[in-house]
């Protein structure tokens, strides 16, 4: 048994010709390792849980590749549960879920308040929590959090308009301020990056508009920008709290004529991967994905071994992708 353990789970030490016999049994007799037996076996079953609010954003579903190829990697398997069905979802991922679905989950919470994090003394099972919508203080024992700075890096966005020669700056992708549907969270750090910019180059970042949406989908941000630009005709810059909401400002500014970059132009958040072919091509804010995954990872799989120290919170790296859709206003086509 241990020798056919060691060949199924590609272990060196075995010699080559009793790997080939045991794989030539395996081959034949079509054996497949059991996993609830292995994990009766060992209490560990190599499944992780991947929680995100929502594979019909293009950032979830671009994010879910990276863990699943990292987790390859590392021989383990990701499960992913959406907790599109609201908060009770989410509080069954964070306090453990009603039949457990893997030796740990990775979560990004959407709709639970901060205050749910602090009262939580103790997670019953390792759990790494990612996303803006996690405090950075008090975290529960047995948790860690890889967050991405969303202030600083809107701050980029906005600085780089700012440096084309644009002076008429607008934001995109405000939501209502409702503690149910939106408690806190992403978009108003990225609204705090803009203003901070704008302070710096002497504008008044009380001036600058703030256009609200229902959500960040495509179609908010195309009946946004017409809002927008209904209300304030002299924007030639805006800066958008994510991808798909500056895809539809791309659409919406087409159908009223505006030119990107020529009159206005356009930085988006996530570098997702429709933001290359896109007309024109977007510049946005690109987390560091790859990295997020990889530690996310790294640091469960340690808790799953038993690491039981403090809670730990690393920040991912970001970098601006310039693309056309900011090309400097003084340039022309």
């Amino acid at each position: 048994m241990k020798t056919v353990s060691n060949v199924v789970h590609g272990y060196a030490r075995v010699r080559p010709e009793t790997r080939e016999r045991v794989q030539a049994a395996i081959d034949q007799t079509g054996y497949r390792p059991q996993l609830a037996a292995q994990q009766l076996r060992t209490g560990s079953s190599g499944i992780i849980t991947l929680a995100v609010p929502s594979l019909t954003y293009s950032y979830f579903s671009d994010i879910a590749q990276h863990f699943i190829d990292q987790a390859q990697q590392r021989g383990r398997t990701v499960v992913l549960h959406s907790t599109s069905a609201g908060r009770e979802q989410e509080v069954e991922v964070l306090e453990g879920f009603k039949r457990r679905l893997g030796d740990g989950v990775i979560f990004n919470p959407l709709l639970l308040e901060e205050q749910y994090f602090t009262s939580q003394e103790e997670l019953p099972q390792p759990t790494v929590l990612i996303g803006e919508h996690v405090p950075d203080r008090d975290l529960p024992d047995g948790s860690d959090y890889v967050r991405i700075d969303n202030t600083r890096a809107t701050a980029d966005a906005t600085e780089h308009l700012l440096q084309t020669g644009r002076r008429e700056l607008a934001f995109v992708g405000a939501l209502p301020t409702d503690p149910v549907r939106h408690p806190h969270g992403s978009a108003p750090l990225r609204i705090d990056g803009f203003r901070q910019a704008l302070a710096r180059h002497d504008l008044n970042p009380d001036r600058a508009p703030l256009q609200q949406v229902d959500n960040w989908h495509r179609h908010d941000g195309r009946r946004a920008v017409h809002v927008l630009l209904d209300e304030h005709p002299d924007v030639d810059a805006i800066v958008c709290a994510n991808d798909e909401i500056a895809l539809g400002v791309l659409a919406g500014l087409r159908e009223r004529g505006r030119r990107v970059p020529q009159d206005v132009g356009v930085v988006g958040y996530d570098d997702a991967p429709e933001a290359p072919f896109s007309y024109p091509p977007l510049t946005t804010i690109s987390p560091d994905k790859a990295f997020l995954a990889r530690i996310a990872l790294d640091m469960l799989i340690e808790r799953i071994d038993g690491h039981d120290g403090p809670p730990r919170i690393v920040t991912t790296p970001h970098q601006l992708v310039v693309r056309e859709s900011s090309r400097a206003a003084t340039l022309d086509a």
